[in-house]
């Protein structure tokens, strides 16, 4: 079958491997119909040398053998997956990693199918696929972010396709008017404007202090520290969309203010995604223009490119076997 895989540093070239066959009575194997490309996948892409992998932290597609003990997912099911994968022995890893080959392929191996996958729709095929990673981080930082702090002002910075994804939730939750996004990409904070009360650049801020909470997007692309302690008001809290953002922000030496707490969202599960299906069948949620491009397989070294350095118009990227 193809994949994808990077032969160097800002590389992608098409690979001939097997096809991947079950190897645990919990694993299924899905067509891939349609994948996502994440900032787990960028970073990838712009940080390995020869590095033997698949990519492809989000997909979706078509079940096509499984496992005797699946018992929720079924052949010829439409499925999207969850982007962080629970072993089942207190451990995890991300599809398209060094020990999890991700959907940037003809075929998938899916471990522990029925608490990885999620049934979705043929009509929201392209918006469902980003459930597992993108849109569940963005639902997900919301959603935390408004139990902590019922009403407050909220600051985004990163207006990613994650980022973006908060913007919307927290617009939804009627809170449009207490928002502030923080964006030096032209495009993408153009487009933040319509979601949030304020949108500006990271030159802008100052020494506001101005949000009771401040949402941090992909780590991908973060601003800097400098523009979060500027933004967050004494006593307030910094949350991180992506699990490991506290981590790296505290292993990079950074000194956060007197009072302020750090906290990160959890990865989507697949009743996380089912949830998010279910929201975008009945247009709940929004996730159209959060996806400008989607690029057949065989031009995945523009897709990359498209990805890594978005230029006017580029959100997130798909790609189509």
């Amino acid at each position: 079958m193809q994949a994808l895989s990077f032969p160097g540093y800002r590389r992608v070239e098409i690979i001939d491997i097997p096809r991947p066959a079950l190897r645990d009575t919990g694993d299924a194997i899905v067509l891939v119909t349609t994948a996502g490309i994440g900032p787990w996948d960028i970073e990838r892409y712009l940080s390995v040398g020869a590095e033997a992998i698949v990519p492809g932290g989000e997909f979706a597609g078509l079940v096509v053998e499984i496992g005797e003990d699946v018992s929720t997912i079924d052949l010829d099911d439409l499925v999207a997956n969850t982007v962080n994968h629970s072993n089942g022995n207190c451990g995890s890893d991300l599809f398209g990693s060094t020990t999890l080959p991700g959907g940037h392929a003809e075929y998938v191996r899916v471990p522990h199918a029925d608490q990885t996958l999620a049934k979705i729709a043929v009509s929201g095929e392209e918006r469902s696929v980003i459930a597992g990673g993108t849109t569940g981080l963005g639902v997900n930082v919301a959603a935390l972010t408004l139990s902590e702090v019922p009403d407050g002002t909220y600051a985004v910075v990163g207006c990613d396709p994650i980022g973006m994804t908060a913007l919307t939730t927290l617009k939804n939750a009627g809170k449009g008017d207490q928002l502030i996004a923080v964006e030096d990409h032209l495009a993408r904070r153009t487009l933040a404007s319509s979601f949030a009360s304020t949108a500006l650049s990271s030159s802008e801020i100052g020494s506001t202090h101005s949000a009771d909470v401040v949402i941090v997007g992909s780590i991908a692309e973060y601003a800097g520290i400098a523009t979060v302690t500027d933004l967050v008001k004494p006593g307030g809290s910094i949350i991180f969309s992506e699990p490991y953002g506290p981590a790296r922000v505290i292993e990079a030496g950074c000194k956060l203010p007197d009072g302020v707490t750090i906290a990160s969202a959890n990865w989507p599960t697949n009743t996380d995604v089912a949830k998010i299906v279910t929201a975008l069948q009945i247009r709940r949620l929004d996730m159209t223009p959060h996806v400008s491009h989607v690029i057949p397989l065989d031009e995945a070294q523009d897709a990359y490119e498209a990805a890594a350095e978005p230029g006017a118009g580029v959100q997130k990227v798909l790609l189509k076997p």
